[in-house]
């Protein structure tokens, strides 16, 4: 089952670090990595990212591959050039307290379960 953009912030009680720009684009499933190209290889359309990485590649592989959200962990927040680059490209970028394992498993109920 898959869920918006503004579905996931509010059930997983996101803090939005930039504009939610696509709120209605669906999220199939999470992909988790730090690895920059490993997951410009695998991330795929309709998946949220979850990383702990704050760099401007973050976002031109999130771009680059049509993420709709990325989901920074463990208070991870944005410096501010990486937050200006992030919303010329609109990519919408929030932040959790939980590690990326927890993140993810989070995200699978709630896909799973189909609630909110």
């Amino acid at each position: 089952m898959s869920k918006s953009v503004s579905d996931i912030i509010s059930a997983m009680n996101l803090n939005v670090l930039t504009d939610v720009y696509r709120p209605d684009e669906m999220i199939e499933k999470g992909y988790a990595g730090d690895m920059l190209s490993h997951v410009m290889a695998h991330l795929q359309t309709g998946e949220c990212w979850f990383t702990i990485l704050n760099s401007m590649n973050v976002i031109a592989v999130a771009s680059l591959n049509e993420c709709p959200l990325v989901i920074l962990t463990e208070d991870v927040v944005l410096q501010e050039p990486v937050m200006e680059k992030a919303k010329m490209e609109e990519i919408c970028v929030c932040n959790t307290s939980l590690d990326t394992y927890s993140a993810c498993a989070v995200l699978q109920g709630i896909l799973d379960t189909g609630e909110v």
